[in-house]
């Protein structure tokens, strides 16, 4: 079943002629992990926003769930999907409990008290996420790892069919990549649909299914991991790739 269908999707920012996204088309099946890469200044977190609505397309549709994107308003579409943003949080003066509360508003609306749903919610994701001891911390306390993780549990927390992700893994180390990239593999088994911008090309294509490789707003490819050409991968990245079993190889030309 289709979660999300891109048609021919062209965006270019106001009073810019160049085109950010080129046309693009592309569909995204339930439970699908999908891993979208490509240089600085593909289009990735510009397409990100697309689909969140936060930008409005020259020309196109995005569809989700059989439903054009226009057709939702704001607080419905964070009931479906689950985003997390690349840039850090605004407000840093609420504490980690606030701020996950704040996750489970799309759901409860926020003049409403939380269930005990939604508390069991905000429970498991500390856990799933081992940031239970910072609590009542407050967030412009957390380092940047632990600020990281608490913006994960959030996004876990939102509960939506669909976990949209820019660059999630940044300023985790490593053993906490492996953790959330393994993490979201278990989500999908629960027919939950990943689609994570990674900048760590090694990572997504050991952890995803799919591949969306993009390059100067144009899709290039996108697919089963395993039927993408590393010469593909060479021309768009400008090293040289080899692909050992289920992980990619880097080098200079």
């Amino acid at each position: 079943m289709k979660v999300i269908e891109v048609k021919d999707l062209v965006f270019r920012y106001p009073g810019n002629r160049e085109e950010i996204i080129k046309g693009i088309s592309f569909q995204v099946e339930q439970g699908s992990f999908v891993a979208v890469i490509g240089p600085n200044g593909a289009g990735k977190s510009t397409l990100y926003r697309l689909i969140l609505k936060e930008l409005i397309p020259n020309s196109g549709v995005i569809e989700v769930w059989g439903k054009r994107l226009s057709e939702y308003r704001q607080k419905e579409l964070a009931k479906i999907i689950s985003a997390l943003p690349s840039d850090e949080i605004e407000d840093s003066s609420l504490t980690v409990d606030e701020y996950l509360e704040l996750g489970r508003y799309p759901h409860s609306g926020i003049f409403k008290s939380l269930k005990k749903l939604d508390y069991n919610l905000i429970e498991n994701a500390k856990k799933i996420t081992d940031i239970e001891k910072f609590s009542r911390r407050f967030l412009f306390e957390l380092s940047k790892g632990e600020l990281a993780r608490v913006r994960i549990a959030r996004t876990i927390v939102q509960d939506g069919g669909i976990f949209l992700m820019d660059e999630p893994t940044a300023h985790l180390d490593i053993d906490h990549k492996l953790w959330l990239l393994s993490t979201l593999r278990r989500l999908k088994a629960h027919l939950k649909t990943i689609i994570i911008i990674l900048h760590d090309v090694g990572m997504a294509f050991k952890y995803a299914d799919e591949i969306l490789l993009m390059d100067k707003g144009e899709i290039k490819y996108f697919g089963k991991k395993e039927n993408l050409n590393p010469g593909l991968l060479e021309e768009v990245f400008r090293v040289k790739v080899k692909m050992l079993e289920n992980n990619l190889l880097f080098e200079e030309r």
